[in-house]
């Protein structure tokens, strides 16, 4: 096995990595909308259902079909495809079950006070069925 050499392992000294930083853009886009919600002259119920947003993104995310995936059955076939298309569809599902979650407290229907007491009951309701099990 050749010796590892930690000087090479290093980044060349004034080489920086390229490219897009996630979290800049995340901020980049969350600031304008915290500055629209701030300064906004719409009615304070319009906001309650910023959920919905979620789920819309991720219906569409689950509908749509990219292009690359279509040239990937082209190409290698649909197991392929499937394999790749697998993470992108999780992601859609999560966003809208997390907009389902998100909703019934945003628009008041369920008070956010009882999230506590409730995971205990369900983390203490889930030890018991496994014991019965």
């Amino acid at each position: 096995m050749p010796e590892f050499d930690a000087r090479m392992a290093r980044r060349a000294r004034g080489t920086r990595r390229r490219g897009l930083s996630g979290l800049g853009l995340l901020l980049v886009v969350v600031g304008p909308l915290a500055l629209a919600v701030a300064y906004s002259a719409l009615p304070a119920w319009i906001f309650r259902w910023w959920p919905l947003v979620l789920v819309a993104v991720g219906v569409f995310g689950v509908l749509r079909r990219p292009g690359w995936v279509d040239e990937l059955d082209v190409l290698y076939g649909p197991e392929v495809s499937r394999g790749v298309d697998r993470p992108r569809r999780v992601f859609s599902l999560a966003l809208i079950a997390l907009g389902c979650l998100f909703l019934p407290f945003t628009t008041g229907l369920v008070d956010p006070r009882v999230i506590g007491p409730a995971l205990l009951i369900a983390l203490g309701l889930l030890l018991v069925w496994r014991r019965a099990r």
